[in-house]
């Protein structure tokens, strides 16, 4: 298969229990993949923590009710995810 996207490849030095546990889960994609997805977590949480950032310099921060409603509404998105996963037996049962 030939692919557009550009790799590189680079050196990484990591607790040895961790890299036990992420080749156990890393599947049949490899540690390559499972470690890209890391990273583009990982740098789509920095840049979200500055939008955060520049949005209370510019707006102030959010107070506890705005804090209380999105919390509300980020269980509830993850709830939902988390039951579409299940199976439909399971679905019922879900908390």
């Amino acid at each position: 298969m030939i692919s557009d996207v550009s790799t590189d490849k680079f050196s990484a030095t990591v607790d040895a229990e961790l890299l036990a546990q992420v080749r156990a889960h890393a599947g049949p994609r490899g540690l390559s993949a499972f470690v890209a997805v890391a990273l583009q977590h990982a740098l789509d949480r920095v840049r979200l923590r500055e939008l955060l950032d520049e949005l209370a310099e510019q707006l102030g921060p959010p107070d506890e009710d705005m804090v209380a409603e999105a919390v509300g509404e980020l269980t509830a998105l993850v709830h939902r995810a988390r039951t579409a996963e299940l199976p439909e037996q399971q679905r019922a049962t879900a908390p």
